[in-house]
Formats: structure tokens, C-alpha cells, sequence
């Protein structure tokens, strides 16, 4: 019986410019937080811009913060972590729908607050606030499923907004178009050496934004049930190539994401804890840091001024016993405590797993 280290790190706005050139402090700082974590042999990165999809192909960003910043000591008393494989799914961010989604006219510049509004899910250009999955072992690239373009109105007792008085809402021919996904769901096959497991990853939006009624908390609740239904083997999740059906009983998952929801959020109805944690094929696991608990939410994942106390998850399926778990958030008088603030305003979450 293998074990296995799965985490999760969202690194605030993790842009091109950032990525493409050596020596970021940001970046070494979260470099150093994932050298620090039990070495992972998954990791999932929130908010990596997808330079590709921008023009930029010379070199891939996912490529670019392995070989110059996570396979790179960012202390004497550490060692690089390197990876065989990364996973680089596209994204809904910044895509234009078309539409006049922001109900204030169709933007068309890219990077103006017009066009992220209208795009299928808000950034000022494409590729913004991807996320790339890196794995030690290999990964099944032609087994991969994603569901970027599954239509938000496919969700049986979905929860899109129509009523014209709200800030914002959808139109019955936006409702056609418009899709679910924030950035995408992407079910990722790894090979590992006992057989496979499905990296079902996501991030999506955050439910509240601006003080408006916009279509946020519930896109957020519905993409969090879409994952729920998805590992317990729903009929009708379709992806990309018009493939249906969700996971199948004797499939092996971890769930990886930063979900923008508190298990108990009530923007977004408790979505976590009742799609998720409530799950018949979840473990329910709950790490913890030792900064959070000196606050009083042992749980937290992120800065407590900015959202859920708990956003980011790894949610391994009953085939797996949670060996270990925690949040890297380090306590007061730690001298790694400005690294982790330094590097983002999340922190990294891992799971040990046995199975």
C-alpha cells in the first residue's frame, strides 16, 4: 500500500510577467512553501496565468515556475521539488461569451472592467487565473476529461438568476450559452504506481464580489454541487468531447481546489458541507495550521480579512485512509510566517493518503 502526498496552493495572481523571469520574491517565497510542506507528489496551483492561450508560447508558465523556482533550493536547508509531469487545462477567464453579461453594454477591449464582465467568467484577458496540476508520476493525458464548456442551465435544479431587478442576472438566450464553470473541471488520470487516481480539480468563483447582486454565490453553490455529483457518478455531467456520465464507483479521486466556500458559507448555502463533506464518497478530511489556530479557526486556509475562513480543500475518496494532514500556515513567532504571507494571501493544504 502506497502513500501519497496530495496539496493545494492557491498563489495570488501568479502572472506571466512574474513567472517568465527569475528571481520573483513572491514566487521563491512560495517556492519555499511548497519545499517546506512533506514533498508532494500532486500539487495543484491556483491563479498560474495560461501564457499560451495570451500568445506568449516560448515557454509555458507551469514549465517556467518548475525549472526556476520549485526545483531551486530557496534555502540551504531545503531541496527543490521536481516533478515529471504538469497538466495545464484551459480556462473560462477571460473568454468573450458574446454577451452582455455586466447588463451595461458588450465590452470589447480586452482589459478594460466592461470586457471581464461580459467574458464566461470575469478576467481582463484570457488565460488569467488558470491553474496547473503537477504530478511525480505520470499523467494520462488522453484520459483526461474536462468540462469547460458544460452549459450552467444543464445542471438539473440549477440556480441561475433571472430576475431583471438583480444587478445581474441571465436572459433566456444568455442562459443558453452561458457556461458553468468559473475556470473549468478537469478530471486528471495519474498514474500511480498501485493503479490509477482521478485529480478532479476546479476553482470557482468567488460568491461575492462588489457588494452586487451578481451571479456569483450561486455559480459558485451549483459548481460545487456539479463536483459533488461528479465523483458520486452523476448521468449528466457532459465534457468537452460529449462524453457523459460521471466517476465510476470503483474509480480512486482527490478532489483538489480552492473552492471559495467556508463548509458553513451562506452565500453559498453551505455548498462544501452538503455536496462535499456530506459526500458518501468523500473523506471528510480537515486539516489544520498552527496560525489559524491561534486565531481561533484551526481550518483557515487564507488571510481571514478576505473571504471564506476555509477555501482551499483536497477531499480524497473512501478508497483512501487519511495518514496526515495540514495547512502551512505557520504560527506568530515562526520565522517561516513572512514567507507565507509574502508569498500569497492563501496557504498550501496537503493530505497524506494511504491506498
Amino acid at each position: 500500500m502506497g502513500e501519497y502526498v496530495f496539496a493545494q496552493y492557491n498563489v495570488e495572481r501568479l502572472t506571466t510577467e512574474k513567472v517568465q523571469r527569475r528571481g520573483t520574491d513572491q514566487l521563491e517565497a512560495a517556492a519555499e512553501m511548497v519545499q517546506r510542506l512533506p514533498t508532494p507528489d500532486v500539487l495543484l496551483v491556483n491563479e498560474m496565468d495560461d501564457n499560451f492561450v495570451q500568445g506568449w508560447e516560448r515557454r509555458h508558465n507551469a514549465a517556467a515556475f518548475l525549472a526556476d523556482y520549485l526545483r531551486e533550493p530557496q534555502e540551504p536547508d531545503l531541496a527543490g521539488v521536481d516533478f515529471a509531469a504538469w497538466y495545464a487545462p484551459r480556462c473560462n477567464t477571460g473568454i468573450p461569451s458574446g454577451m452582455d453579461v455586466g447588463k451595461d453594454g458588450v465590452g470589447v477591449e480586452p482589459g478594460t472592467d466592461a470586457y471581464a464582465r461580459d467574458c464566461f467568467s470575469y478576467a481582463p484577458y484570457p488565460g488569467r487565473y488558470g491553474m496547473t496540476l503537477y504530478s511525480a508520476y505520470p499523467i494520462d493525458t488522453d484520459a483526461v476529461r474536462t468540462f469547460r464548456t458544460f452549459r450552467w442551465a444543464d445542471l438539473p435544479g440549477h440556480r441561475i438568476p433571472t430576475d431583471p431587478e438583480r444587478d445581474l442576472y441571465l436572459t433566456s438566450a444568455e442562459r443558453e450559452r452561458f457556461r458553468l464553470p468559473a475556470k473549468t473541471v478537469a478530471d486528471v488520470p495519474i498514474e500511480l504506481p498501485d493503479g490509477t487516481v482521478h485529480a478532479v480539480v476546479a476553482h470557482p468563483s468567488p460568491p461575492l464580489a462588489d457588494g452586487m447582486a451578481t451571479l456569483n454565490a450561486p455559480r459558485c453553490h451549483d459548481e460545487i454541487r456539479f463536483l459533488g455529483d461528479y465523483v458520486a457518478g452523476a448521468d449528466y455531467p457532459i465534457d468537452d468531447e460529449g462524453v457523459a456520465g460521471g466517476l465510476s464507483p470503483d474509480e480512486r479521486f482527490v478532489l483538489l481546489g480552492d473552492l471559495n466556500a467556508d463548509p458553513r458559507d451562506r452565500p453559498t448555502d453551505d455548498a462544501v458541507a452538503r455536496h462535499l463533506l456530506d459526500c458518501s464518497r468523500v473523506v471528510p478530511t480537515t486539516p489544520s495550521g498552527r496560525g489559524g489556530r491561534e486565531c481561533g479557526a484551526p481550518h483557515a486556509t487564507g488571510d481571514l480579512s478576505r473571504g471564506p475562513t476555509r477555501a482551499d480543500y483536497v477531499l480524497p475518496s473512501t478508497d483512501f485512509e487519511v495518514a496526515a494532514s495540514g495547512v502551512a500556515w505557520p504560527a506568530a513567532t515562526d520565522p517561516d510566517r513572512p514567507v507565507a504571507e509574502r508569498a500569497s494571501d492563501h496557504f498550501p493544504v496537503w493530505v497524506a493518503v494511504r491506498g
